[in-house]
């Protein structure tokens, strides 16, 4: 990209709960062990939109 005024903005177009049960590990400092029982896995599903000004590359 040559030199543009972008803005980078997110578009959330949808945003659930999938339910499903799964196992992580959590950090308690430096120890990983601490295996934890999910119930649930939060997804958002976004759109990676980027503005350009074009009205100022036309008088350049």
């Amino acid at each position: 990209m040559r030199n543009r005024n972008a803005k980078e903005r997110y578009l959330e177009i949808l945003n659930f709960q999938h339910f499903a049960k799964f196992t992580t590990f959590t950090t308690d400092g430096d120890d990983f062990r601490n295996k934890v029982l999910k119930n649930k896995i939060d997804v958002s599903v976004v759109l990676d939109l980027e503005c350009v000004d074009m009205f100022t590359q036309f008088f350049e």
